[in-house]
């Protein structure tokens, strides 16, 4: 049963991540992993590289080294989450995809429920609620809603326009490719600061993807970095892609080993603003939103309450109901093992 639970949370970790604005952070705080995840990634040492990787010398002191270190960073554990999550990515990606194409309000409206019913998980971990974990609680809604609201319609209907010209800029390569052209090769004359930007900006979006409730392509939208991103994914510029992926993993040791302090120095006032950060992300997955058409791409825009509930707004509603029940059952479950 423990094993199912693991790779269930894993499963909707992966799954958030494939819902934009959903942040996997949020899952994994709501599900009770967050601090543990924290705890071990906090840990990851040049040290543990170089055991971890010793048991390829097939020798039996590395391998004791190696299993020591495995039981150290609880190997089995994130072994059954990451399993969860990229299963879940796997398997989902493209249902996601459809169901968020043909069904956005209620594949919303069940994380939705999710968040909101999982919300007190976190609460429920600060040990004394005083003036100072309410003001950190406010910080964290107040961060997030500020995040959401940095962002006009006018630039989100721009980030979908520049959408399509990749697109087109993509066919045009895989037609040159069928009649045998090849691509033009990228800018060999990118100086090296231009890498390092890219760098700087992997280590903070995903440092933004650590945190409950923060969109990390919302945050490379306002430091001006996701367009640069998409044209290298597009025009297969893989320096700039391997300067951004070492900046993801600088960024993933370096914020886990500092949220990880926080919450050991600060836990309950850090723990506060996480909750925020849980609960200012429902303004973000709220389901029901105005609307534009670029090209092939529906485009959300502002949250809206409906005038009228038409079958649509039912069938939203019920699956935010799911996403409640689903929670409450994981929770019943988890009473009568405790029992």
């Amino acid at each position: 049963m423990r094993m199912f639970k693991d790779l269930f949370i894993g499963a909707v970790i992966g799954a958030a991540n494939i819902i934009p604005g959903v942040s996997g952070g949020t899952m994994a705080l709501v599900l009770g992993v967050y601090e543990r995840l924290l705890t071990i990634l906090s840990s990851v040492s040049f040290a543990s590289v170089k055991a971890l990787l010793g048991v390829l010398t097939f020798t039996g002191p590395a391998r004791k080294t190696f299993l020591d270190e495995f039981n150290r960073l609880e190997g089995f554990f994130l072994i059954k989450i990451v399993s969860g999550a990229l299963l879940s990515i796997a398997l989902l990606a493209s249902l996601m995809t459809y169901l968020l194409h043909t069904y956005h309000d209620p594949t919303y409206g069940f994380f939705f429920g999710l968040v909101l019913m999982s919300a007190i998980y976190p609460f429920k971990l600060i040990k004394h609620k005083n003036v100072v974990v309410f003001m950190m609680v406010a910080a964290g809604v107040i961060s997030v809603m500020a995040l959401a609201n940095s962002v006009s319609n006018e630039d989100l209907l721009a980030k979908a326009e520049f959408k399509q010209q990749i697109k087109q800029q993509q066919a045009k390569m895989h037609r040159k490719k069928s009649a045998g052209e090849l691509p033009l090769p990228a800018d060999s004359g990118r100086k090296l600061s231009a890498y390092m930007y890219f760098l700087v900006l992997g280590a903070v979006a995903i440092t933004a993807m650590v945190l409950p409730g923060v969109s990390g392509s919302f945050l490379l939208l306002l430091l001006g970095g996701y367009f640069d991103i998409l044209a290298a994914i597009a025009g297969r510029d893989f320096l700039v892609l391997a300067a951004f992926a070492l900046g993801c993993l600088i960024g993933l040791l370096a914020s886990t080993r500092l949220i990880h302090f926080l919450l050991v120095r600060w836990h309950d006032a850090t723990m506060g603003y996480l909750f925020g950060l849980v609960i200012g992300s429902l303004w973000m997955i709220w389901p029901f939103k105005t609307s534009a058409v670029i090209g092939d791409e529906t485009i959300y825009l502002g949250n809206t309450i409906p005038v009228v509930l038409g079958s649509a707004q039912w069938l939203t509603l019920l699956c935010t109901g799911a996403g409640i029940a689903l929670i409450l059952l994981f929770l019943l479950v988890e009473n009568k093992q405790q029992v």
